[in-house]
């Protein structure tokens, strides 16, 4: 009984000696505020002030990242629905609202809005494979749009790539399905390469990376595990009655339950590595603790 007191007094006073140690920096909140760019997976419906409904049943994945429980910061979304990476939008019927137009018009009416210490999202491609077109050109506005913004003074960006589009039920099961999968994970190589050489031309700019690919792939394998009850139907075709946790909202789009999903894995991506002063600190006060809880032993 004894050593199980000894043990929480040393847990409760490992826990308050951190606290002092870490600079408080090391404990603040990462980002001021989040910037959405792309298409209609992080397009947030009339919060945009478009009178757009968003493409899921609930909030998406973006909404979800600024929440209290993630990144607790503000969100400004800029993503369209139907969004091709280059400048036009042909699901909507518009040649501007595209990724790279969302970016020029952002740069030229609203860069003042945000800082430097913002997140930028930027999560767009599935459009372009479902126009038919290159994977490659596909790959390269995304990567010019980051340019841009980067070149602007932005420090921090997440940019997904693109999950497995030929397990969506639009695909799934169709002959398309394979073509599907080899453009999404071409369209994810080019990406990679791309951002590995951006990071080089911008050395001091965070860049991180969500592998939804991969994520997809996992929970199409093994549904209970993240939630899902049906993951081959879609919410909007669902039964009366039916209460089952969908992964897809409709055809190409996920479900809000996925979408909270993916902000859970895109805040851990999100989330910057302590400074090294902050963990030498970190290790210093461990070495001290080490010692202490010897004494008391």
């Amino acid at each position: 009984m004894r050593n199980r007191e000894v043990h929480h007094r040393v847990k409760r006073i490992f826990l308050c000696c951190v606290m002092f140690i870490l600079p408080a920096g090391a404990w603040a909140l990462p980002y001021s505020s989040i910037l959405a760019f792309g298409d209609g997976l992080s397009d947030n419906g009339d919060a945009d002030g478009f009178g757009i409904d968003r493409f899921s049943n609930g909030p998406v994945w973006v909404e979800y990242l600024s929440d209290a429980g993630h990144l607790n910061a503000p969100l400004l979304d800029v993503a369209f629905g139907g969004a091709t990476t280059g400048y036009d939008n042909p699901a909507a019927g518009n040649p501007v609202t595209g990724l790279n137009w969302q970016v020029d018009y952002y740069l030229a009416n609203f860069s003042a809005m945000v800082g430097p210490d913002t997140l930028v999202t930027i999560w767009a491609g599935a459009n372009d494979l479902f126009l038919g077109r290159s994977y490659t050109g596909a790959a390269s506005n995304v990567e010019l749009a980051v340019l841009k913004l980067a070149s602007a003074g932005f420090q921090n960006f997440l940019v997904m790539n693109l999950p497995n589009i030929g397990l969506t039920p639009a695909l799934r099961g169709t002959p398309a399905e394979v073509g599907a999968m080899l453009w999404s994970r071409a369209f994810n190589d080019e990406l990679a390469a791309g951002l590995a050489a951006l990071q080089i031309a911008f050395p001091r700019v965070n860049f991180y990376t969500l592998d939804t690919f991969s994520l997809l792939n996992e929970v199409m394998a093994d549904p209970p595990t993240y939630g899902f009850d049906n993951v081959t139907g879609m919410w909007t075709n669902r039964p009366p009655g039916d209460t089952s946790t969908y992964l897809f909202w409709d055809r190409v789009r996920p479900t809000t339950e996925a979408h909270k999903l993916v902000a859970d894995y895109a805040a851990a991506a999100a989330i910057p590595v302590p400074e090294p002063a902050a963990l030498l600190l970190l290790g210093s006060g461990l070495l001290g603790l080490a010692g202490f809880g010897k004494r008391l032993k």
